[in-house]
């Protein structure tokens, strides 16, 4: 019998809620493809956690592109919930074991998609590689590991075979290149062609690189304040593209230029019309 203790968590019905769909679809998964809760059943009544809202999601998102349901379950079924995949990404970076972390990565971002897989796996594994850097500099080499590893990730997304209207580039100077990595991913789940230009583009290549394509928006990131980074975005801006200065390197005085100041924010700026994978996924 219930014990009357509140449950912690959410019901189906607020679960539906949040997802769009109706509980009886929810229930349908359930009991068709095996989707239950993570937790088991506590007092008699199903609840979810956060872990279960991302899964569930994903699975909507994959359902909306056209997936069947019974496959986009299979893919889902028995999936490690993301922060399991991040400890195991990192364990894999400190031994420099780039093959498993990253066929780690590769499942994550076929799983979950690219948003969830750089929020949830590559952006807490690279402040823990670097927070270990920092009390041992010489364990650089798990940073090179870590980031080729995402790169591979990244790189393994298809990407739309059309014309693209969008420049993403690093700064002048700029080596820190996979948030337009990620960036650049996340666009092609969404059908979306973009240029990738990478690292560290002087500003004659940059308006030489607007002026051969006409780009109609260009996104520059930046990692570290520089003073070159604001004449290279000055010009490109004259140029007359729309003009995205992503990154934390952009002083205040820069916020003249749209400023999208997370990957999501970035998806949905440079998207025609957002969709479910690019809300939040959490319940809290």
């Amino acid at each position: 019998m219930p014990s009357g203790r509140e449950v912690p968590g959410w019901t189906a019905g607020q679960v539906a809620t949040r997802l769009g769909i109706t509980e009886s679809t929810l229930r349908s998964w359930h009991r068709r493809y095996g989707l239950e809760p993570y937790a088991a059943r506590q007092s008699g009544q199903r609840r979810y956690g956060p872990d279960d809202v991302v899964r569930l999601t994903r699975m909507c998102e994959l359902v909306n592109t056209g997936m069947r349901p019974a496959a986009a379950a299979g893919l889902l079924n028995g999936a490690a919930p993301l922060r399991n995949t991040q400890a195991a990404v990192v364990t894999a970076a400190r031994k420099l074991d780039t093959g498993t972390c990253a066929d780690l990565l590769i499942q994550s971002v076929h799983r979950w998609g690219v948003l969830r897989t750089w929020e949830r796996v590559c952006r807490p594994s690279l402040t823990a590689v670097e927070r270990a850097q920092r009390r041992d500099p010489d364990c650089v080499d798990n940073e090179h590991a870590l980031s080729w590893s995402m790169t591979v990730a990244m790189h393994r997304v298809h990407r739309p075979l059309r014309e693209a209207d969008i420049l993403l580039a690093c700064a002048p100077g700029e080596q820190h290149s996979l948030p337009v990595e990620a960036l650049a991913a996340a666009l092609a789940e969404r059908d979306i062609s973009a240029r990738v230009l990478g690292a560290a583009m002087p500003t004659p290549a940059l308006v030489r690189a607007v002026t051969s394509t006409t780009p109609r928006t260009v996104l520059l990131w930046s990692h570290r304040a520089d003073h070159t980074h604001h004449t290279a975005a000055t010009a490109i801006a004259d140029m007359g593209p729309r003009l995205l200065i992503a990154g934390p390197g952009w002083q205040p005085g820069a916020a003249t230029w749209e400023h999208p100041h997370s990957l999501a924010t970035a998806i949905t700026m440079l998207t025609p019309s957002p969709s479910l994978a690019d809300l939040s996924t959490d319940l809290e």
